[in-house]
This record gives structure tokens, sequence and C-alpha cells, in this order.
């Protein structure tokens, strides 16, 4: 099962300012180190979550949380393969730049998206991809991938 994994999903592997949703990340990674779930994410993503770590960690945690944040995910879309969605959303729906590179990612290689944020998940539906805003859709997307508990 094909998953993109948005950067308000994976933050929380390295944050405890929301116990239930890091509670839910570790589930995701478990899934991908398990084989059941391949994360994807746009280039773009990398570097954000580079970026959000660094206000709150010091800069040798963020550079280990890198490391593990790229066992996680199987490959990275580059911009080139996107830029013609990217520009189609913009024009469609006016959303922020980095939720488009999330859901043309997903649109791309026809994955799940995976997220906390629920204008980026509502963005998603509305253009045809599959979003599970997990702060209260966790439950229905684990029963999805064969797993609940």
């Amino acid at each position: 099962m094909k998953a993109v994994l948005d950067t308000s999903v994976v933050v929380n592997l390295f944050s405890s300012f929301y116990p239930n949703r890091s509670e839910v990340a570790k589930r995701i990674a478990r899934l991908s180190e398990m084989g059941v779930l391949e994360i994807y994410a746009p280039r773009l993503g990398e570097f954000e979550f580079i970026s959000v770590l660094s206000r709150f960690l010091p800069q040798e945690m963020v550079r280990e949380a890198h490391e593990v944040y790229m066992e996680l995910v199987a490959d990275f879309v580059g911009e080139g393969l996107l830029s013609d969605r990217i520009l189609e959303l913009a024009f469609s729906t006016g959303y922020r730049v980095p939720d488009l590179y999330f859901v043309a990612t997903a649109q791309y290689i026809k994955a799940f998206l995976l997220t906390n944020d629920r204008k980026m998940a509502d963005m998603a539906r509305s253009a045809g991809v599959k979003a599970f805003y997990l702060v209260e859709e966790a439950d229905e997307f684990f029963k999805l991938a064969g797993v609940s508990g």
C-alpha cells in the first residue's frame, strides 16, 4: 500500500506536543518497517521536515531525526515530475504551495495522503485523492491497512 506522508504527521514522531498524534505516527512508521506501507513524499517534504524540527530541537537531534526520516521514506518525488500537476492545482485551488506538492505527489504515484491538516485532506479529496485526516480518521486508515487497535 502506497501513502504520501505529510510533514504534519512525520514531525510527530519526534515531538511530544500531541501524544495521540505521536502514537499514530509511530504506528505508521511500524507499518513502513513491516513492509505493509510504502511511504513517499515530495522532495520539498524533506526540507520542510528539517525546517520544522529545527524550530524546537538542537541541530544534532534534527540530523538524527533526518536519518530516521530518510529510512522511513521509500522514495522522494522530484519537482520536475510534479510541476504540471502543481501548476494545475494552484490554478484550481489557490491552496498553499507546500500542500500542493503533497497532493500532487499522491496523484502522481496513485497513493493515499496521510495528514494532520484538515484543509490539506479536504483539498486532496477535491482533487480526487483518497486522503485521511488522521486526527479524526486514523482508525479508518489502520482498518484499511489491515491493522486495528
